[in-house]
């Protein structure tokens, strides 16, 4: 079962965090999630097999430190997305 686009209409415009299935996760600003996917502009697109940091930690650098930005432009699928959060809401 997929996030539905009405759901995270709240979180538009506002920095988030995706965690999606398997090693990867994304930040950055909510766009339009319409269409099966999630638009995140100005985004740090991360595959975790690339360090040695968990997803937690990651996340918590990322909250102090600012989004990685390595993509002005990010589409997600919905169907691989486990959780979306405001990444201001993190906490350790």
């Amino acid at each position: 079962m997929s996030l539905a686009p009405e759901i995270l209409a709240a979180f538009c415009g506002q920095l988030v965090v995706v965690d999606l299935d398997g090693p990867w996760m994304a930040f950055g600003r909510l766009g339009a999630t319409t269409g099966g996917w999630i638009e995140l502009l100005e985004a740090d697109l991360h595959d975790l097999r690339e360090g040695s940091s968990s997803r937690d930690v990651y996340a918590l650098e990322t909250q102090k430190l600012g989004v990685r930005v390595n993509r002005r432009r990010v589409l997600l699928p919905l169907s691989q997305v486990v959780a979306v959060s405001r990444l201001d809401d993190l906490t350790a």
